[in-house]
């Protein structure tokens, strides 16, 4: 007689255990390091073979090894210019990162038809007006979105923003340096915040500021900070093992501050949409402050999104108000630092720019859009502070939808791809001595990479490209031309500079610089 014996429940629960060991070993560990293996047969690839994170680790470990989250980056086109793409792990595919610019050329000029962005790493944490957000939706939502959005970030209106961000650049050099006879010292990489925050809301939301004055610094920082700490939780190991939504467990300090955080975001942005709503009504009626009876040539990204109101949910109208805000005030202000660290450590370049400037405008002249447009020394600085250092060192990483081909490249779905701006401003076959800030490149046109338009991207190309482009470039330029004119610039120290990952590529530790009244 056969006799049948039933597993016990610890028979069960090992073999159940092995299974899913084996799973994981096979998702994680055995699949990437066949899919890399197709990428080895390609010339002038890197196919990097570290499980779960890949090379995306290095923009954490970097900093406190080398001050710089870029160092890899940089060694590896250092060691070798020819490098087109570099191929890792990440989680159960592959990610490629792109070096060479004829690559980059093809990539970004058909990526809107083969891939979406990438959140696999982000999703749990993202808040509901990121996934809302024109800077991740996709498809037909996505166009719609960005042609009516384009009827604000267009030459005109950021033309005619230029008395605001005048007033704005005024007001923040009287409140940062108020004596006039004396040097001043200013935390730039905390300032240039509040003046790129300010600017943004006058122009696109028609107010004076976003929150009151006194609370300006701590609720900046806590929106900005909030990003930040989401996308620490999305990176750490408890989040791979458990997944990215685990936060919401709250067994974790980091965790709860974070949720807390979230809930005084929503309870502000959901504030600020109610104002701008009331504001928008009173307007409609006649009832605005005196401006009535003003025609208005422009509207404003709000009036924008409330005329599409029916078409638009709250969340949604939140998403678009809280990405430009937020994306605006992080990218321009840290660019802005770094070009003040760059000026203070560079003497002759500021002083050659103070000559351009003062030629153009004079002492008390206000600046214009054609005085800017013509000062090409200006330019030149601006464009190789981008390259010396960021804040961009990429594109949003992107997802293959369709298989696609890059030159010989074969690029198959489920690939996750991105663009390094950062590797290509370091080649050496591009610029020469990369590591030199020397804004003159730009108008000698020797190097190969000041003649290739694909070689400088700080904010990006194709149908992605940044539609905040002419905004970020109006204010740095309005605002570097007046600190120049009006200041020598230095660095207080002693400080030892590095460039660290937070939302953007930025300057590690703070920035603090002395501005001395020049006489007249």
């Amino acid at each position: 007689m056969i006799s049948f014996q039933l597993p016990s429940l610890l028979q069960i629960a090992a073999a159940i255990t092995t299974i899913l060991i084996i799973h994981t070993l096979h998702k994680y560990f055995v699949r990437p390091y066949f899919l890399l293996q197709r990428f080895k047969k390609y010339k002038d690839g890197l196919c990097i073979y570290r499980p779960i994170f890949g090379t995306m680790r290095e923009y954490k470990t970097n900093f406190p090894k080398h001050g710089d989250a870029a160092y890899d980056i940089k060694r590896r086109i250092k060691e070798n210019p020819s490098l087109r793409f570099t191929a890792s792990s990440l989680l159960d595919t592959v990610f490629v990162t792109i070096y060479d610019p004829n690559l980059i050329k093809q990539f970004l000029n058909k990526d809107t038809s083969v891939t979406v962005k990438y959140t696999g790493l982000t999703k749990g944490t993202m808040s509901e007006f990121g996934k809302h957000s024109l800077l991740f939706t996709e498809g037909e939502k996505w166009k719609r979105l960005r042609r009516s959005l384009s009827q604000v970030f267009h030459f005109d209106y950021m033309n005619n923003s230029l008395p605001i961000i005048r007033a704005t650049t005024q007001e923040w050099i009287v409140r940062n340096c108020r004596s006039s006879a004396s040097p001043c010292v200013v935390n730039v990489s905390k300032e240039f915040k509040m003046f790129t925050s300010t600017a943004l809301w006058r122009i696109l939301f028609g107010e004076n500021n976003f929150t009151e004055d006194d609370k300006a610094v701590e609720t900046i920082g806590l929106l900005l900070g909030n990003i930040k700490t989401g996308r620490d939780i999305a990176f750490s190991v408890l989040a791979y093992i458990f997944g990215s939504s685990y936060y919401k467990l709250g067994l974790r300090s980091i965790d709860r501050q974070f949720m807390r955080e979230g809930k005084m975001i929503n309870e502000i942005f959901y504030s600020k949409l109610n104002q701008l709503k009331e504001k928008q009504k009173l307007k409609s009626n006649g009832r605005q402050d005196g401006h009535s009876s003003e025609s208005v040539k422009f509207k404003n990204l709000i009036d924008l999104l409330l005329e599409q109101s029916d078409g638009l949910s709250e969340v949604e109208i939140i998403a678009q108000i809280s990405t430009f805000f937020l994306a605006g005030t992080e990218t321009t202000s840290e660019f802005l630092t770094i070009s003040q660290y760059l000026l203070a450590t560079h003497p002759k370049v500021q002083n050659k720019l103070r000559e351009e400037v003062l030629t153009h405008i004079g002492k008390t002249e206000e600046v214009t859009y054609d005085h800017i447009s013509k000062m090409e020394y200006l330019n030149a600085v601006i464009k190789e502070a981008f390259r010396f250092g960021g804040p961009s060192m990429g594109v949003i990483p992107r997802i293959v939808t369709q298989n696609f081909m890059l030159n010989e490249i074969e690029i198959k779905k489920g690939t996750v791809i991105n663009v390094s701006s950062t590797n290509v401003a370091y080649n050496t076959r591009l610029f020469s001595n990369p590591e030199e800030f020397r804004p003159e490149r730009w108008i000698e046109k020797v190097d190969p990479g000041t003649i290739d338009t694909s070689t400088h991207l700080p904010f990006s190309a194709g149908g992605r490209k940044c539609m905040g482009e002419q905004l970020a470039l109006i204010e740095s330029k309005v605002i570097l031309c007046e600190l120049v004119r009006s200041f020598k610039i230095d660095l207080k120290t002693p400080y030892k500079f590095g460039m660290a990952v937070g939302i953007v590529y930025r300057a590690e530790p703070d920035v603090n610089v002395i501005y001395t009244p020049i006489a007249e």
